[in-house]
């Protein structure tokens, strides 16, 4: 087999370098400017080792940032050089696939644990797909240092921690298990017939999926239970791993498990075109946060619109004016380690210029009663309205931002339910003694009650101007207090935080972001009435 051959092809290359295509360019102009950032990087040369004790966690997120970090630099890298063939691209790629091989080597002499499991098969995955987009630049006696590597690192693991009971059985379905299995899969597909061990390797990655990560990873009603961003991660492992194993072997996952590869969760959350680099919470994307935006998620619809063919995943992901970048997020631990993500090349190899984006979706509701989520939205436009419920909590986005997000009633369970009909979308939270309605009268305007004796403190993004009981962020988006009084704003009175590790590990902040601060008194009768309009400047 030649190389590459994981996501792309030589004759898919050719192909690819003469497409002419307005979206295709620009998502490749950000791949190459994310890649001249990547040149100016300096690849680690020294390793960091597991700490015992680690009270705070902080030797955790150095190592795991650290993988990520590297490995992503190291695709992104290799991803350039094989879309655009420029050497120094190749060049650079090599040099950080070789270092990651070299100071990471030291994996395969500790015991292995599902603590660093999550980090070390992102590096196997990683070091396999450098290998692959690469392999022309790549002495023979580099590439066997690199199948060595992978082959010390991935045996150790297979033999001692992926076929293991606990971790082949059915219980073991859920996001680590994705990203894990998935890498040993990548790995696998990458020396499939150069190292003896890849198609065992493979077998077991395959069989996984089709037992336990595709039919359980996910809820019924399409959600991940574990997380706000579990969803967008784990369709992003099956898709790295899927792809992959069409292209290598021909082995077709894709058509016979479509009904576990849908796209709710992204279709009721997106609310707003993504254009900046560090994003705040629910910038584009309600109730994720600042690490989960669209810019986390459009390749992940890309690569289902390439393959399933919705307009609406494609137009969506079009939201993303930054797709190809290498994704760098807000959080830096206290020695230096940024989490990074690579994306962007996926985004060039999965974006398809025949695929329709017009959206052709009627609905425009969703309940997913697995994570105790709700929304409603206006409309396929971006900045029109949408509204969020997640248990308690609520984000009202309008305008390209969201412009209210608070607790609303203090019941960590309330019944929730969801009526759409008559261009009406209405979500209700109740619980014994409190409620929350959420009306979207489509296409602008929305209205919210809320029964409660308690204050309601929310925040806003962007600084509205405050007048007679209404907030105005311009001519097109305001709300207003119909009932009760609107007692305190503080514009920018709210700085979010970055903290991890179960609340023991506060980070740095890349690019730290403010909101605004609102507070609203309920009437005689408990009640706070509001009114959001978002029309036509």
């Amino acid at each position: 087999m030649s190389h590459p051959r994981l996501y792309t092809t030589p004759k898919e290359l050719t192909a690819l370098k003469k497409r002419r295509n307005a979206n295709y360019t620009n998502i490749l102009n950000n791949l190459t400017s994310s890649a001249d950032w990547c040149l100016e990087q300096t690849p680690r040369s020294s390793w960091i080792p597991p700490i015992s004790p680690d009270p705070i966690h902080e030797n955790l997120y150095d190592r795991f940032y650290a993988i990520m970090g590297d490995l992503a630099i190291t695709e992104h890298l290799a991803f350039a050089y094989a879309l655009t063939g420029k050497e120094r691209y190749g060049q650079a790629a090599r040099d950080w696939l070789l270092a990651s091989c070299r100071v990471w080597q030291q994996e395969a002499d500790g015991q292995v644990d599902g603590g660093k499991a999550y980090a070390v098969s992102r590096l196997l995955k990683g070091i396999a797909v450098g290998y692959d987009m690469v392999f022309d630049v790549l002495s023979i006696d580099q590439q066997v240092e690199i199948r060595d590597t992978l082959a010390r690192i991935g045996g150790m693991y297979y033999e001692e921690y992926f076929t293991t009971p606990d971790k082949s059985g059915s219980e073991f379905h859920t996001h680590h298990a994705i990203v894990e299995f998935a890498s040993l899969g990548v790995m696998a597909l990458a020396l499939l017939d150069e190292i003896p061990e890849a198609r065992k390797w493979l077998q077991v990655a395959v069989e996984k999926f089709e037992r336990h990560l595709l039919p359980l990873g996910l809820a019924t009603d399409g959600a991940q239970t574990e997380g706000a961003t579990f969803w967008a991660s784990t369709m992003q492992y099956r898709l790295f791993f899927m792809d992959a194993l069409q292209r290598v072997t021909g082995q077709d996952l894709f058509s016979p498990h479509a009904s576990y590869m849908n796209a709710e969760p992204a279709l009721a959350g997106i609310a707003a075109e993504h254009t900046t680099r560090y994003c705040a919470c629910h910038e584009s994307f309600a109730l994720q946060p600042s690490y989960g935006q669209l810019d986390y998620c459009a390749p992940v619809l890309l690569g289902l619109a390439k393959v399933y063919g919705r307009p609406v995943y494609q137009r969506l992901a079009l939201w993303d004016k930054t797709l190809g970048h290498l994704q760098k997020s807000r959080y830096i631990t206290p020695n230096g380690e940024q989490m990074l993500f690579e994306l962007g090349g996926y985004a060039c190899v999965w974006f398809d210029p025949d695929a329709p984006a017009e959206p052709d979706e009627a609905v425009l509701s969703w309940h997913f009663p697995s994570v105790h989520e709700a929304y409603v939205r206006a409309s396929w436009t971006p900045g029109d309205l949408l509204a969020g419920v997640r248990g308690t909590e609520l984000v009202v986005h309008a305008g390209g931002r969201a412009i209210l997000v608070g607790t609303a009633i203090r019941d960590t369970s309330p019944i929730l339910s969801i009526d759409d009909r008559n261009g009406v979308a209405a979500i209700r939270c109740e619980t014994g003694d409190e409620t929350l309605e959420v009306e979207l009268h489509r296409p602008n305007a929305c209205y919210i009650r809320r029964l409660s004796s308690e204050p309601w403190h929310w925040i806003c993004y962007g600084t509205p101007v405050e007048q007679h009981s209404a907030l105005s962020w311009n001519k097109k988006t305001s709300l207003k207090v119909v009932s009760g009084t609107l007692t305190h704003y503080e514009p920018n009175g709210f700085q979010e935080e970055l903290i991890v590790g179960n609340g023991l590990l506060r980070l740095k902040d890349a690019a730290p972001k403010a909101a605004s601060c609102v507070t609203v008194q309920p009437d005689e009768t408990d009640h706070i009435r509001l009114e959001i309009k978002n029309g036509t400047v």
